[in-house]
């Protein structure tokens, strides 16, 4: 096998990975999510919102790449796209984007997003984002993960 193959082949496996790694974030995303809380960080302090309320929105994301974010009886829709394992991209229907976030965790219980923030003040060496937690919101009478329909971890072990 010639050197060209060889980086040929490592490539081709690279890629093949990380279409796997993107297809699980994918499928991990999907589902409704409620927001748990909101940290935010300015040149050194931060503060952490965690009490609910009415005006704190849900995420529901669809197979089809579209969110809707719904707050109360109102609802916007969203393009999203996931660029990398790591990224998430919201678009409006024309694909300008409007936002994006690095994925700091995703598991089919907790979704972690971090959001630069433009700084408010002139000058170099400011430091602001923001971080959401979310938590999946189940079906009503949907198992939890890694639980069977009878709602023992193990029942469906054999």
């Amino acid at each position: 096998m010639t050197h060209s193959q060889k980086m040929l082949l490592v490539v081709l496996l690279a890629s093949g990975l990380a279409s796997c790694n993107l297809s699980s974030s994918t499928h991990a995303l999907e589902g409704t999510w409620r927001t748990d809380s909101i940290r935010n960080f300015v040149n050194g302090f931060s503060f952490t919102n965690n009490t609910f309320d009415e005006h704190w929105s849900t995420f529901e994301y669809g197979t089809d790449g579209v969110m809707t974010e719904r707050k109360k009886e109102k609802f916007r829709k969203y393009r999203y796209l996931l660029p990398s394992a790591d990224s998430l991209v919201y678009t409006d229907s024309t694909g300008h984007r409007l936002s994006s976030f690095r994925i700091v965790k995703l598991t089919n219980e907790q979704l972690i997003l971090k959001k630069a923030q433009k700084p408010y003040l002139p000058g170099k060496n400011q430091e602001l984002y923001e971080v959401r937690f979310f938590s999946k919101i189940r079906a009503a009478g949907a198992p939890a993960a890694g639980e069977s329909a009878a709602g023992d971890p193990a029942a469906g072990l054999q």
